[in-house]
């Protein structure tokens, strides 16, 4: 199969959609979007692996500069070419869309030959600027590798020292890394290149620099610092920031600037009860913000001198509990989402700790180090480009986190505290389907941890039908939260109830056919015992006059016309079919006389239809001289239509 490369065209209009289908599908592989909203539910679905996106203007709900906004939003300005198409000429409205992030403006109308032109040479270039951004980056990479490498060896003398296993920096860069790019995902405030994040990380391997100048006895001593050696341990803060300070020659290099930051005022906590200058809030800066969290996690999650290692979930749970000082609301919401990937950092500690200490090196941990963080970021990569909306609900505390293409359809955040009493959950999935959600959960067991169920969701403003799988997850015989899929099924499920009633119903006038009418009625019977049932079988007279003097179609319009009369004169609890032709089934129940019944039904169900004189001939069979079967009374209504019409027709016969 040859590749194609994929473009989204997002257009409202289908005839523009299909126009530009047809000059561009031999090439390429084309994503089609009626609005705005559509359009952003592709692209997280597809993600990098369009090569372009053809944008309307002129759309309703969310027009093309707002998509162009909301993109820049979310952090995908740039990643995906965008070629804007419109009728508007103004050179206002134009320079508007190349600030918005554009690479070019085509106006319509335009000629085939010019927007195939236009749009392979958008693709070849994006291309080759990729290719380039990549070979700048790993000269870059290769010329920082040294300054890391000696970076590294400092912090592990520090960490020698410290009388603590060298994977403490790595584990520290490794969650501030995760920290800054869950919070650029989170805050649309907060912007910050990924070389900038690399630069931190790097500067957060230096963070304890200053524990060289603690003397052993203090820094080594395996019960409680006493308050005098805790201010001397305190210490190493000011006296790490000023060692930095003064190296010669790079105080204005932006690397040693962010490392003083962090050496000084990574014990520095939310609320001013840090130290060694007792910031507030934001007058932290956020290098050491981050760190200072990292830090913490790894050290509680790590065996000390003066501690046992506590687990990822207690460490965590401790941290959201302010039993480690305060931190900024947001990147506790982002270490909570994080959960799954601090789990492949301590799955990391255990790998080392199986290693000989003999062989074990810096570059064969960061190969154990980088190949988890590759299976993890497959699994992200394949997870987020799939139609696969992941939930996880964990009960101590009570919070459920979503992946991105599930939060986004349910229109609230991917990391929600308390659900239960969260507005924008209750908008989508309504009360009584939180309470029903509940009550599946109470009935999972140990033994029994699975269950899927349909519920009716408003998603993006629409209802539909999703199917919910979840699972409950036991720890030591104790369930600390659930995890599981929401799967859209409501297309799926339509079809499936069209195919249904297409089965069961006729398609000229909406009733019953006789097969459902025949399983219904033996049902109904079955169920309601000794019942008085009257099964009716009704003829049009002269039908046969009407279509031929008239057509067929005339003929097709009595029948609707009939039909609903029939509608409007039986009970929703009755049972009333088309056999075929111009014969119709009634099945209802009656209390004690079923004649007066029969008589107005027989008055309802004639009339007049344009030229046509509706009439009617009945026969009826009651369950008082019939068995409960189907058969017998279909046999004997039969019987009874045909005495009727032999009769002279227009009027009805009955068992009773």
């Amino acid at each position: 199969m040859v590749y194609k490369p994929k473009i989204l065209i997002v257009d409202d209009s289908e005839m523009n959609r299909i126009i530009l289908s047809d000059i561009l599908e031999e090439q390429y592989d084309l994503i089609e979007a009626a609005s705005g909203l559509q359009a952003v539910a592709k692209i997280i679905e597809y993600g990098q692996n369009l090569s372009l996106i053809l944008l309307d203007y002129m759309m309703p709900e969310m027009d093309g500069f707002e998509l162009l906004s909301t993109m820049s939003d979310r952090g995908w300005k740039g990643e995906i070419p965008i070629i804007m198409i419109s009728a508007e000429t103004g050179s206002d409205f134009i320079n508007k869309a190349y600030d918005l992030g554009i690479e070019d403006f085509i106006t319509r109308p335009f000629d085939a030959r010019i927007v195939l032109h236009r749009v392979n040479n958008t693709i070849l270039l994006h291309s080759k600027q990729r290719h380039l951004e990549h070979l700048v980056a790993q000269q870059v990479k290769e010329k920082h590798h040294q300054s890391d490498m000696l970076i590294n060896i400092l912090s592990h003398i520090v960490e020698f020292r410290n009388e603590e296993s060298g994977r403490h920096i790595l584990n520290v860069r490794r969650i501030t890394k995760l920290l800054l790019k869950e919070l650029r995902k989170e805050d649309p405030n907060f912007t910050i290149s990924d070389e900038k994040i690399e630069l931190i990380a790097l500067a957060s391997s230096l963070h304890d620099v200053g524990k060289i100048s603690i003397d052993d006895k203090i820094l080594n001593k395996p019960g409680k610092l006493t308050e005098e050696e805790f201010e001397i341990m305190k210490q190493h803060t000011v006296k790490g920031a000023e060692m930095l300070r003064r190296v010669p020659n790079y105080q204005e290099e932006e690397l040693v600037q962010i490392a003083i930051e962090i050496a000084r005022w990574h014990h520095e906590r939310y609320d001013g009860n840090g130290y060694p200058d007792h910031l507030v809030g934001e007058q932290i800066p956020i290098a050491a913000q981050v760190v200072s969290l990292a830090d913490v996690y790894d050290a509680l999650t790590e065996e000390r001198v003066y501690k046992k290692a506590f687990s990822p979930k207690k460490a965590i749970h401790m941290i959201l509990n302010g039993e480690c000082g305060a931190f900024s609301p947001k990147l506790l919401s982002c270490l909570t989402r994080l959960q799954n990937d601090l789990k492949q950092i301590d799955l990391a500690k255990d790998t080392v700790d199986m290693l000989d200490p003999k062989q074990f090196t810096e570059i064969k941990f960061e190969r154990v180090l980088s190949n988890m963080v590759y299976e993890r970021e497959k699994y992200s990569f394949y997870t987020k480009r799939s139609q696969e909306m992941r939930f996880e609900y964990t009960l101590h505390p009570p919070i459920l986190t979503m992946s991105e293409l599930a939060a986004y359809k349910l229109n609230v955040n991917p990391v929600i505290p308390d659900p239960n009493t969260n507005p924008g959950l209750i908008k989508s999935f309504g009360t009584k389907n939180i309470q029903k959600i509940l009550a599946h959960m109470d009935q999972l067991s140990e033994q029994d941890p699975e269950c899927e169920f349909e519920l009716l969701v408003s998603v993006l403003g629409e209802k539909r039908w999703w199917n919910i799988i979840l699972h409950a997850n036991y720890n030591e015989r104790i369930c600390d939260g659930y995890f599981g899929l929401f799967v859209d099924i409501h297309d799926e499920k339509m079809q499936r109830s069209q195919l249904e009633h297409n089965a069961n119903y006729d398609n000229l006038t909406g009733l019953m056919n006789k097969a459902y009418a025949e399983q219904l009625i033996q049902e109904r019977m079955n169920k309601t015992g000794d019942g008085n049932f009257a099964f009716v079988i009704i003829d049009l007279d002269h039908f046969k006059w009407a279509n031929d003097r008239h057509g067929h179609l005339f003929g097709d319009e009595v029948l609707r016309y009939f039909a609903s009369l029939i509608k409007k004169n039986v009970r929703s609890s009755d049972i009333s079919a088309r056999m075929g032709g111009d014969e119709f089934i009634l099945f209802f129940q009656y209390p004690k006389r079923v004649e007066p019944i029969i008589k107005r039904l027989f008055c309802s169900l004639q009339g007049q239809y344009k030229q046509y004189p509706v009439q009617i001939s009945m026969g009826v069979a009651t369950t008082k001289t019939c068995a409960h079967n189907f058969d017998q009374l279909f046999m004997k209504a039969d019987e009874l239509l045909y005495e009727a019409k032999k009769s002279g027709r227009a009027n009805y016969k009955i068992s009773e």
